[in-house]
């Protein structure tokens, strides 16, 4: 009979070494592998920050950009707004408007229907400012309407050379009816009766003028409504041209 001598504190210090010996190749492996994550995280992290830092200063390059361009596009439309001012107040001085547009309206028309424009210039160039003028003065009378049963109003000027007259359309009250007066805001009937029976009847909306050339003065109109009822001339006299 054979006897195998035991050691079990033997065994017990191998079992433990090896266990010890894995365990520690575990958290080696462990360890490596976390340090390699960690390695490739970092890197990649890295990378990240570097990417995200290119493209940041990308971004801001290209919003610096963008502000110059505002700030140029905003001088831009300011240097646009102040010529544009600038033409406009031009264009406000130099074109023609009120009366002197007329006048340049009647001397297109004249030169477009075969006038020429010597004869233009000539006749132009021969009218002179008006010389020995009265002091304007203001006459009025009652206007005559069909409803109107009134004596005859009229004006005279030029001791008696010129007598003014006219006739309206009478007013209409609310209730639709026709009042005596007349209506200044409808066409009138203006007479000017000259020494000798010679009549000039100008018709329209008020106001009215005219002009009258006896022997070497010139009699200048400006009919206009009045009060209620009446109507005004206003009339001055200058040497004739």
């Amino acid at each position: 009979m054979s006897f195998i001598s035991h050691d079990p504190g033997g065994r017990y210090r191998r079992r433990t070494a090896e266990t010890r010996r894995r365990v520690f190749l575990f958290v080696a492996v462990v360890g490596s592998a976390c340090a390699l994550s960690y390695h490739w995280g970092a890197e990649n992290v890295r990378s990240g920050e570097t990417a995200y830092k290119e493209q940041a200063e990308k971004l801001q390059g290209e919003k610096d950009s963008l502000e110059q361009t505002i700030t140029s596009l905003r001088s831009d439309v300011q240097s646009t707004d102040v010529r544009y001012q600038q033409l406009e107040a031009k264009y406000q001085q130099d074109a023609p408007s009120g009366t002197f547009k007329q006048l340049t309206d009647v001397v297109k028309k004249q030169l477009n229907e075969g006038i020429q424009p010597q004869r233009l210039l000539s006749v132009i160039q021969s009218v002179r400012p008006p010389k020995n003028c009265t002091e304007s003065v203001t006459k009025r009378f009652v206007m005559q309407t069909p409803v109107y049963k009134g004596p005859h109003g009229n004006v005279t000027f030029g001791n008696g050379a010129i007598t003014v007259t006219g006739e309206g359309e009478p007013a209409v009250s609310q209730s639709g009816s026709e009042e005596a007066w007349y209506d200044p805001g409808k066409p009138v009937s203006i007479s000017f009766i000259q020494t000798g029976g010679k009549e000039t009847v100008k018709k329209g909306l008020l106001p009215i003028e005219h002009s009258i050339v006896i022997a070497n003065k010139e009699y200048r109109f400006t009919v206009a409504a009045g009060e209620r009822s009446f109507i005004s001339v206003t009339s001055d006299s200058c040497d004739a041209q």
